[in-house]
């Protein structure tokens, strides 16, 4: 099973750095220049006197939590299969989907080290039978139009005599996302050995 602490994640603790700084947060002094005090926060939280531009920042949800950007399922992606027919007995097996998670942490300054985690099933169909079944796993990582990180895995299972069908998962460790503007989209997907169909347009 993927551990749970995937769907969690934190990119760093904002209010702790303003404890003690009066002028931590949107306040400047009169002249519109950022106080002292401000300019003392900027330097801690973003290694600058200046923050960075408000689309680099980890964006937060109502509860003050990080967003971690959802894993999409690419469209076409979330099964293959293998007929033997035209109709449904001359199924072979079926490889899909069946859970994702991913995991952030930040690297600073809005980047962040991206973990991804896919489980799926083999299932047999009325023409299979025992035997190891496969498929390709394409895991894209982009922020904006820039292609991040894009990794092909084999994933699949080895059903024995008598099953029905096996569980596999897999994780796509150490993807880092450097900051910049943009909206990260994680998008996964199987295919038989190339690239699956792009997955439509989703915005966080």
């Amino acid at each position: 099973m993927i551990d749970q602490t995937l769907t969690a994640s934190r990119w760093f603790a904002l209010p702790l750095l303003c404890l003690g700084l009066a002028g931590c947060g949107s306040s400047s002094s009169s002249s519109g220049q950022p106080s002292t005090a401000q300019t003392i926060g900027n330097v801690l939280m973003f290694q600058s006197t200046k923050p960075p531009a408000p689309d680099q920042l980890p964006k937060e949800e109502n509860d003050g939590q990080s967003i971690c950007p959802e894993v999409i399922v690419a469209d076409g992606g979330a099964a293959v299969r293998a007929q033997a027919g035209q109709d449904s007995s001359g199924l072979r097996y079926q490889i899909s989907i069946t859970n994702v998670a991913r995991e952030c942490t930040s690297t600073g300054n809005g980047g962040f080290r991206l973990k991804v985690g896919v489980e799926g099933r083999v299932l047999l169909g009325p023409a299979g039978g025992a035997g190891s079944y496969g498929a390709t796993l394409t895991t894209t990582v982009s922020r904006g139009t820039t292609t991040v990180a894009r990794r092909a895995s084999r994933v699949g299972g080895t059903i024995s005599s008598g099953q029905g069908g096996v569980d596999f998962s897999h994780v796509e460790d150490g993807i880092v996302v450097p900051a910049g503007s943009g909206d990260v989209e994680i998008i996964v997907g199987l295919g038989q050995g190339g690239a699956v169909t792009p997955a439509r347009n989703r915005r966080r």
